[in-house]
């Protein structure tokens, strides 16, 4: 296994055991994430991002289903499970609980320079995130 996939493997672990203080080993101190609810710059709006999803999901387990690497990128098909019992940040504001759980394939893709991730591209479907959170009404 490479060190770009092992540095893909330990940022889900790092995640599932709230491990933040490991962020420094992980991640160029100007890391970039690209989701679907924006864009951060740095290893302080990154780190603020994860923890967000934590304290909304605080039973979230993000796992890896498959990996493929290519050089210095990763692609990771994941499942993020969890059950929205903590207030939700989101770029129109703070939303709250819903009580519903979650279970939300996604797909990253990881850079890697010099040891650490810079780049992290999250895909997933928001409207399924939408739907099973209770935010929007269920397909016809």
């Amino acid at each position: 296994m490479s060190e770009a996939a092992e540095l893909a493997r330990e940022h889900h672990r790092a995640f599932n055991d709230r491990a933040w203080s490991r962020a420094p080993q992980l991640y160029s101190p100007d890391v970039v994430m690209i989701e679907p609810g924006g864009t951060s710059h740095g290893i302080d709006a990154f780190l603020a991002h994860s923890q967000g999803f934590a304290r909304a999901f605080p039973d979230s387990r993000a796992e890896i289903t498959s990996l493929i690497e290519a050089g210095d990128l990763v692609a990771v098909e994941a499942v993020y499970t969890g059950t929205n019992t903590g207030p939700l940040a989101t770029p129109a504001g703070e939303l709250p609980p819903t009580g519903q759980a979650l279970t939300l394939p996604y797909c990253a893709v990881f850079e890697v320079v010099a040891g650490r991730i810079v780049q992290q591209r999250v895909y997933y479907d928001q409207a399924t995130f939408a739907v099973q959170l209770g935010l929007a009404p269920q397909p016809a």
